[in-house]
């Protein structure tokens, strides 16, 4: 891996303007592939926080670290992607300056489900 600025990876929730996140620096994140991560879960972090309710019914993303591209990865549901400035702020939490917003079926809360989940 290249040289880079300090970057952190980990998973977040975002959560009415804030950013709830578990993050560690990049280097010290588990190899899975091609990507550096943080091992710690969405429903560890979620369970951190909250006392009830289940960390899927949250719009919640991921940063990874690509060390093919030697950039991040930034992971998200589509909504916070719709809210105004929300990236710039999971962007500086995380301390990126050079990353790619992608979207993942692991990153998709009940409200952006769409009708998938509703009956005929």
């Amino acid at each position: 891996m290249k040289e880079h600025a300090a970057a952190s990876i980990g998973p977040f929730f975002y959560i009415n303007g804030r950013c709830i996140a578990h993050s560690i620096p990049d280097w010290q994140g588990e190899e899975r592939g091609w990507k550096l991560d943080n091992p710690y879960s969405h429903e560890a972090l979620y369970d951190d926080h909250f006392d009830s309710g289940d960390y899927i019914d949250v719009p919640r993303g991921r940063v990874v670290w690509d060390t093919e591209t030697d950039r991040a990865i930034l992971y998200l549901d589509r909504c916070i992607e719709k809210t105004d400035g929300a990236i710039e702020k999971i962007a500086m939490l995380f301390d990126l300056t050079d990353y790619v917003v992608e979207h993942d079926e692991h990153y998709v809360c009940p409200n952006c489900m769409g009708d998938i989940w509703r009956a005929d």
